[in-house]
């Protein structure tokens, strides 16, 4: 399996390529004719950002290690595990994420201006609901990503002051418009404004794959995420709840039963279908952030012994795992030292049927059933129902390890002996809001169960950045390089083209 694949990489590793059209360089007047629910429907396809942020993301993080020279080396990679700027704005660039977000929202905001143009006596007809609740929601999201990677972490206490990033509403009738950042604050109240109203209007019998767009659970799943960074905990219980239903187990990703007896390459493809029901949304991109380069590349997963690697420090150190188990996140190798997490695959989209160079695309899972469960458990702790958290948990280990009985349960005691005044990070959690020594030491166990169920993801690095935590990448035959808890790189630097319009800059 390696060597075939391996091979078939070989030939299209230097082909894969993408342009970057910027958002604020589009012609206006080059877009869809909008005159029905359909055409709606169409363009909201587009609504999606084609980039991703999954491999600058994990790069920055602490789920990045260097593997030292002899490795496939990638811009993106190595300038995010220094946490330098950014010179890339391809795909896989936090440049090039900037403007597939803005480029996305100028599509919701097209079929929104339509939608709102086709009232009758004053209301939205019936057809096209939702559709507008889709597009509200989408523009929800694409800022909720650009302000937790360009803006500061929500703090009550200095949102209002804190730099977030333009909120766009409008449609662009010219190419050049001055925009300004909203404050983090601002922009976290018109992402709640347009989320509520956009949730009522989600209606999974609009699609022909739901889970293509914001169907009902990926909504209130994205609703819990927000919820959960704002700290209103008992909201982050009710949509993750809404998402989950009254048996959440059901929805989680079954590694321990029907992945454990599937090959690799069966396991790769069976992990983006939409019949996977971990899998609320979906969405294609042109992305090098796939299972081969994530082996091959130099800042990434190891598992050197000797050296205490990732595979140690998180794989091998599971609190409830015992001899008469085996952990059932599947790994696999290209080779000495490229070693993986089987996660996702790719397709190789051609420029043409006669063309050798094209587009590597993944369909990459942005929003699972585990999300909403993780969201739910840390609100638990908040609201100190460590119960309910013990019990979603179990839920949760059931389908990652095997042989799951009496002795694997999740109880305060074992809970105590793993993590009580141990994140396991580089630093203490220490987020805007306060905690107690118990929902200290439960989330420490949270926060690092959910850093392995994402490896890859990259939303380790969300929580690093609102839980305030220290980084601390080794260097091969070097110097660790440090990224502090307060480190005002947390914050990426906005991308040099939206500075030329007048953008100002973060902070160094």
């Amino acid at each position: 399996m390696n060597k075939n694949l391996l091979y078939i990489l070989t030939i299209v590793a230097a082909l894969g390529f993408t342009s970057c059209d910027k958002y604020l360089d589009t012609t206006p007047d080059n877009r869809m004719e909008l005159d029905s629910e359909e055409k709606v429907k169409e363009l909201l396809t587009s609504a999606y950002p084609e980039f991703t942020y999954g491999l600058f993301c994990f790069a920055m993080s602490d789920n990045a290690d260097d593997k030292g020279p002899g490795h496939q080396s990638m811009i993106n990679n190595e300038q995010g595990y220094f946490w330098e700027e950014f010179s890339d704005v391809n795909q896989d660039s936090p440049a090039g994420y900037w403007d597939k977000c803005y480029s996305a929202i100028s599509h919701a905001n097209k079929a929104l201006e339509f939608i709102e143009s086709q009232k009758v006596g004053g209301e939205i007809p019936n057809s096209y609901l939702p559709y507008y609740g889709e597009a509200l929601v989408i523009r929800a999201y694409c800022h909720f990503m650009l302000v937790n990677l360009w803006g500061n972490p929500y703090n009550p206490a200095t949102a209002a002051s804190d730099l977030g990033v333009p909120y766009v509403t409008e449609v662009e009738t010219v190419v050049f418009k001055d925009y300004k950042r909203e404050t983090v604050a601002k922009v976290y109240e018109l992402i709640e404004k347009d989320l509520v109203e956009g949730l009522q209007y989600i209606d999974d019998s609009a699609y022909d794959v739901p889970k293509y767009h914001f169907n009902k659970a990926a909504a209130n799943t994205f609703a819990s995420r927000f919820y959960l960074y704002k700290g209103e905990w008992q909201k982050v219980v009710d949509y993750s709840t809404d998402a989950l239903g009254s048996n959440a187990s059901s929805y989680l990703r079954n590694l321990s039963g029907k992945y454990k007896n599937m090959g690799l390459n069966e396991q790769i493809t069976e992990y983006t279908k939409s019949t996977e029901p971990a899998n609320f949304m979906l969405t294609s991109n042109v992305t090098y952030w796939f299972y081969y380069f994530q082996a091959v590349l130099q800042y990434g997963y190891t598992s050197n012994v000797s050296e205490q690697g990732i595979k140690q420090k998180l794989f091998d150190n599971i609190f409830n795992l015992t001899g008469n188990n085996e952990w059932c996140q599947a790994t696999a190798s290209f080779g000495e030292g490229d070693d993986f997490i089987l996660k996702w695959g790719y397709f190789f989209k051609r420029m043409d049927v006669n063309s050798d160079i094209g587009w590597y695309y993944a369909m990459t899972p942005k929003i699972v059933a585990e999300e909403a469960l993780f969201n739910r458990i840390e609100a638990n702790v908040m609201l100190k129902k460590y119960t309910e958290a013990e019990q979603d948990l179990d839920s949760y280990f059931e389908k990652r390890m095997t042989n799951y009985a009496d002795e694997n349960k999740v109880t305060e005691a074992n809970i105590t002996a793993a993590y009580q005044d141990d994140s396991n990070a580089d630093s203490p959690l220490n987020p805007w809001y306060d905690f107690d020594d118990k929902q200290r030491t439960y989330l420490n166990c949270v926060i690092d169960t959910r850093r392995r169920e994402f490896y890859y993801n990259g939303m380790r690095w969300f929580d690093i950045r609102r839980f305030n935590l220290k980084v601390v990448h080794k260097v091969k035959n070097g110097t660790p390089v440090i990224l502090e808890a307060n480190d005002a790189r947390k914050a990426l630097q906005i991308p040099v083209s939206a500075q030329q319009y007048g953008l100002q800059s973060n902070a160094r």
